[in-house]
């Protein structure tokens, strides 16, 4: 296990505890049952069949819809690459969708959050290598690899958040487990990002903001 693998799964651990230590966040959030939008812009770290650790700046959108003290975040982002290569096989981007459960624990300045979802992986537009001549060899690699371009994944995610009123500034970090070895992608990735929320409105007709 490397060493981000390690201190992203000691501060998962960390807010896992925070999560279920007796304090005075009992009652209702005062921002609990709302719809949050979140813009967010960053790095996806992936490996492919023939590249080390390869960084992507990334961009994407969420909906989080908050319930007591947790919610529900459902989203897309985009990892832009150029040239990527995999074996023969070149591509530019790589997307991710995902819905996961989030956990917000504590109420502070600076609050601390953590999640666990999953969400599917996919090589936009894989592409043959122009090296390969032979239009026979090119169809049967673009097939495989068209099957080899996306998976499913588990995630797990920290962050820490500061709200203001309607709109929440945030950073966080994911770590997506590994695929299959007939894929294009290779071995655990991760993403780091941050951005803000806006919160669009109530989720729950009749719910008053309130305090803890």
């Amino acid at each position: 296990m490397s060493q981000i693998q390690r201190a992203f799964g000691a501060c998962l651990v960390a807010l896992a505890l925070a999560a279920v230590t007796p304090g005075r966040a009992t009652a209702q959030r005062d921002d609990s049952y709302t719809w949050k939008l979140g813009l967010e812009a960053g790095s996806m770290m992936i490996q492919t069949r023939t590249q080390d650790t390869k960084i992507l700046p990334s961009a994407g959108a969420h909906l989080l819809i908050m319930g007591r003290r947790g919610g529900l975040m459902v989203g897309v982002d985009e990892g832009l690459g150029s040239d990527e290569q995999s074996g023969l096989i070149l591509f530019n981007d790589v997307r991710r969708y995902q819905a996961v459960l989030m956990a917000f624990p504590v109420k502070a300045p600076l609050e601390p959050y953590f999640g666990v979802g999953g969400g599917i992986m996919q090589v936009i537009s894989p592409r043959v290598d122009p090296v390969v001549q032979d239009p026979f060899t090119r169809a049967d690699l673009l097939s495989s690899a068209q099957d080899a371009s996306a998976y499913a994944f588990m995630t797990g995610l920290a962050g820490v958040q500061g709200r203001w009123n309607r709109f929440t500034a945030f950073a966080q970090a994911q770590i997506h487990t590994a695929p299959g070895d007939d894929k294009l992608i290779r071995g655990a990735s991760y993403s780091f990002h941050g951005g803000i929320r806006i919160g669009l409105g109530s989720a729950k007709e009749g719910v008053k903001a309130g305090g803890y």
